[in-house]
């Protein structure tokens, strides 16, 4: 691997990866989502976590790039 690509920056595209195939999951599937309560509540804590998770990312990206 060359230096100028470090494995942290790989595992934060993947998870950003992730993060994109689920929301496009949720476009393809919102209507089902948002008249199901238990689907519903499901995507509520997976928003909770993707929000805290983009949030370390680009904290982390701030730092990297200010150092």
């Amino acid at each position: 691997m060359p230096d100028m690509v470090k494995a942290d920056d790989i595992d934060r595209a993947c998870e950003l990866v992730d993060l994109v195939r689920l929301l496009t999951r949720w476009l393809f599937h919102w209507d089902d989502i948002w008249t199901d309560a238990e689907q519903k509540q499901s995507a509520s804590a997976q928003i909770s976590y993707w929000l805290q998770r983009v949030l370390e990312i680009s904290r982390t990206e701030l730092e990297s790039i200010s150092a």
